[in-house]
């Protein structure tokens, strides 16, 4: 390609990338009421950002060990200057400096498959409540009860306000909308229709040859877990069910109860930034706090214009370096929550993190700057970074091959030119915490190749945008998700809505720590 070409092709980005975002958007926005949620890549936060350079990897790394306490925790230390049991790559070169450029790609010689040992992080959660980055609450000392406490009940008022909600839920599974395990069962199927239509979408694809897998197929390096498997907390199918349950109006997670205070469930809602949460307590007496994704599901019938701020959220990561304003409204609700539940008499090591899209994004964010553990769905990237990203943190994401979401970020390979340069392990929008991947990975191959038509002519990037949608629309949900790790939807919206394609994992059971040596012995779990 000629150096005129090139520039005319750079200087055309721009303009292109926010048009195939504006489509995108569009698109989701359309949606809502199919409880579509839809992420993007995160920015830098110049408050509380730590830079490191990529991990490339150019020898096998070799495992390393900590002097082990006596407890294992599942937070993580996010001070910068504490140590830290996150196992980074073994290095030959050294490191890049903080202002080393986000589009740098990497080295030629770097191997396309890297092994890497996770240790468990052995910090004690109340000192990685205190080492994070929160100045408005008082560091959290760990309960010692031995027992959980009691669930508070809702009000009977606050019963009375939830009651238009569950009726009109109950209309909805009537017609296939939503679904409950306690819920009526449907006369309607949708799915027959729904899978007609995705199988003309791939044969599409299959005619123009974005299902060919590509002559340089990139992929990330693996971590190997050698972590706690009998660690104490909610179930990969409790935080899938908490974060489908934020897309439905009027549900309940399976068999969550609401987290109250003085009769209330602890909810978070700000209709100018788009930021809503709830807090739920699990049966083992556990904390789960879930973060919307974009539109709100079904919510948008009470709650429509919400949808728009959530958007521009997105929007905003998508052509800015700034922190959106849900972000922090979701980090503040986190300490409102912990201090609640402390008060309550539950333990710090009880509180955990989850979302779906826009929802998992912002688990991402609170996570790395409260230290707490939990598991998000299909969350993008993010711009605030910690030397390690995450790695055997305790907090894990989930992502199924081929969601465009997933792959805006530069640790998953996929968008290319479209997302800056993937590097292994790290980039300028890695994801916080570990990575697995669930699916086809065969999934992944149309938006690799179509990718490569982003920023030549207005032609080629009007056909990355329908496929990148389209692609987004088949893997995004989560009742793709609930498929893949063997989970029944308790609630659910539209869990028909995708293509159901790859192995099913048994893994609804099964604990973080579980999961990620799960995901280790098959070969899906990546790094950060």
């Amino acid at each position: 390609m000629s150096t005129t070409g090139y520039a005319r092709r750079k200087g055309n980005l721009t303009a292109r990338r926010r048009l195939a975002a504006v489509a995108v958007g569009v698109g989701v926005a359309a949606a809502g009421g199919h409880g579509v949620a839809w992420a993007d890549t995160a920015h830098h936060d110049s408050g509380n950002t730590h830079s490191a350079g990529p991990s490339h990897s150019s020898a096998p790394s070799k495992k390393v060990s900590s002097a082990a306490p006596q407890k294992h925790s599942h937070h993580r230390n996010t001070d910068s200057t504490a140590p830290r049991a996150a196992v980074k790559p073994h290095r030959t070169t050294p490191k890049k400096a903080a202002t080393a450029s986000a589009h740098d790609a990497p080295p030629a010689n770097a191997p396309r498959r890297d092994k890497r040992h996770i240790a468990p992080v052995l910090t004690p959660a109340a000192t990685a409540l205190k080492s994070a980055a929160v100045s408005d609450i008082s560091p959290i000392q760990p309960s010692t009860a031995t027992t959980a406490p009691t669930v508070k009940p809702l009000s009977p008022i606050a019963k009375l306000i939830a009651l238009p909600g569950r009726i009109i839920n109950t209309v909805l599974q009537i017609f296939d909308v939503t679904v409950a395990k306690s819920g009526p069962k449907s006369p309607f199927n949708w799915a027959p229709i729904d899978e007609a239509l995705f199988a003309a979408f791939r044969g599409l694809e299959n005619m123009l040859g974005f299902n060919t897998t590509p002559a340089k197929q990139q992929t990330p390096p693996t971590l190997t877990y050698d972590g706690p498997v009998d660690d104490k907390t909610p179930t990969v199918a409790q935080f899938l069910n908490a974060s489908a349950d934020a897309y439905t109006l009027g549900g309940q997670p399976g068999d969550l109860k609401p987290f109250t205070v003085n009769g209330f469930q602890m909810r978070m809602f700000n209709p100018f930034s788009g930021a809503v949460g709830k807090a739920w307590v699990t049966p083992q007496g556990q904390i789960i706090i879930a973060y919307q994704g974009t539109t709100g599901g079904t919510n948008l019938l009470f709650h429509p214009l919400i949808a728009i701020t959530q958007l521009f959220a997105d929007l905003q990561v998508m052509f800015t370096n700034t922190t959106p304003w849900a972000f922090y409204d979701s980090l503040a609700f986190q300490k409102k929550v912990t201090a609640a539940a402390v008060k309550q008499g539950y333990s710090a090591d009880d509180i955990f993190l989850t979302g779906h899209s826009l929802g998992g994004w912002e688990a991402q964010y609170v996570a790395q700057k409260s230290g707490l553990g939990g598991i998000g769905f299909e969350g993008p990237g993010l711009n605030t970074k910690l030397p390690g990203n995450g790695a055997g943190s305790g907090f894990v994401n989930v992502e199924t091959y081929g969601d465009s979401a997933a792959y805006f970020s530069t640790d998953l390979p996929g968008l290319a030119p479209f997302m800056p340069p993937y590097v292994p392990g790290g980039g300028s929008k890695p994801h916080y915490g570990s990575i697995v991947m669930i699916g086809d990975p065969d999934a992944v191959n149309p938006l690799q190749n179509v990718s490569k038509l982003w920023g030549w002519n207005p032609i080629g990037d009007l056909i990355f945008a329908i496929d990148m949608l389209g692609n987004f629309f088949e893997h995004h949900l989560p009742g793709m998700q609930a498929y893949n790790l063997g989970v029944a939807p308790d609630p659910g919206v539209v869990p028909w809505l995708g293509a159901t394609m790859g192995p099913v994992r048994d893994w609804g059971d099964l604990t973080i720590g579980q999961l990620q040596q799960a995901a280790s012995d098959a070969g899906v779990l990546f790094a950060p």
